[in-house]
């Protein structure tokens, strides 16, 4: 049997759940997680180990118009992360209000496989994430869409499947007892 180990990057605007997402899919409390923006300042790697796969990923910043430096500094990991990434999860709220171009435009510029993933669904009808499945399908068109509470862990295995099944053959990046390249 081939091992599959790959990078996977979580993108999209400040306070749309990534950390907690990351969470969910790594079962570890390594990402802050808080309503306060911008609290992910560094591309923090979140390490999934079993025998037959390794999944590398990276939480990036919320994706924003940078006005001063450090925000500058914090976009370019965003922009690191989609070169790097063998996978793209683009994380939304389902409350966003369409204002994307800019995360789109990233997302433009990467080969990888992209899901998007439709999160905080438990505080919106049924109605309305079909609404936004429709939108990011037209908007987007992705290899998958989710809709997902990340902080419920509804629909959040339906994800990891995704990750498992793009995930590209390739030996382990990281000894297999690694959680996050953080001390």
């Amino acid at each position: 049997m081939s091992h599959k180990a790959g990078f996977v990057s979580l993108i999209g605007k400040p306070n749309v759940g990534k950390s907690t997402l990351m969470n969910a899919l790594v079962g570890e409390k390594l990402s802050i997680v808080t309503p306060k923006a911008q609290t992910t300042r560094h591309r923090i790697l979140g390490i999934v180990n079993e025998p037959e796969y390794q999944i590398v990923f990276s939480d990036t910043p919320g994706v924003i118009k940078p006005v001063y430096g450090m925000q500058e500094s914090m976009m370019s990991f965003v922009n690191g992360s989609l070169v790097d990434a063998d996978i793209v999860l683009f994380v939304t709220d389902i409350n966003e209000k369409y204002d994307e171009a800019d995360v789109i435009e990233k997302l433009a510029k990467t080969s990888s496989p992209i899901a998007v993933v439709i999160n905080k669904i438990d505080k919106s009808s049924e109605e309305f994430v079909k609404e936004k499945i429709v939108y990011w399908q037209e908007k987007l068109n992705p290899k998958a869409i989710f809709a997902v509470s990340a902080l419920h862990d509804h629909n959040v295995p339906a994800v990891m499947q995704f990750i498992l099944d793009n995930l590209p053959e390739h030996p382990a990046y990281y000894d297999k007892d690694t959680l996050t390249d953080k001390n």
